[in-house]
């Protein structure tokens, strides 16, 4: 669609594809005495519809960046910084234009250390468990994930007994919920 005939309505179109105004100040902008009315007819008029839809189509069309556009932009760059003999400049450009292709890809090694020890089968697993919750907690975390508990593989883990005899009680505690008491209840 060309430009509008009339000037003000031109204005008027560019105003709301291009600043976002409302139509009200856009028709003020434009040259128009202020009228809410006269701006919501104006607005509506099929032909400003179909130029502000134009305008921001072609704004869309200007800002939209690609992937050639941008390796057109870094050939310039390398061509520019070949002319004036700065070739790291150049050779970045390059690098960059390698990059955006995808023909060059930046990995990256990732190592978490750790100081702590990181149990390696579930008897240790579940033998941290009877050293902080008990045994009774152990087993229904076994049974809960369809582990065998091996009582005599977790209890030598716990303990450090060779033979794997007896449970050391002063470590393992059985949590209980807490029981209700009247006077600390909050009302």
């Amino acid at each position: 669609m060309p430009i509008l005939r009339n000037a003000r309505h031109e204005k008027f179109a560019q105003e709301l594809a291009a600043n976002g105004v409302s139509a009200y100040q856009a028709y003020i902008n434009a040259g128009f005495r202020p009228s809410r009315q006269n701006a919501a007819r104006l607005r509506a008029k099929e032909d400003i519809a179909a130029r502000v839809l134009e305008i921001q189509a072609a704004g869309a069309k200007s800002a939209e960046i690609t992937v050639a556009s941008l390796i057109e932009e870094l050939e310039a760059a390398r061509v520019k910084a070949t002319d004036l003999n700065q070739l790291s400049a150049a050779v970045r450009a390059t690098a960059e234009k390698a990059r955006i292709s995808g023909l060059l890809i930046e990995r990256q090694e990732v190592k978490v250390v750790s100081d702590e020890y990181e149990p390696t089968s579930p008897a240790e697993v579940l033998a941290g468990v009877v050293e902080k919750v008990g045994e009774r907690a152990a087993r229904a975390l076994a049974d809960a994930f369809n582990i065998e508990y091996d009582e005599v593989a977790v209890m030598t883990l716990v303990n450090g007994d060779v033979n794997g005899n007896g449970v050391n009680s002063a470590r393992a505690i059985e949590w209980r919920p807490p029981r209700s008491d009247p006077k600390r209840q909050i009302s």
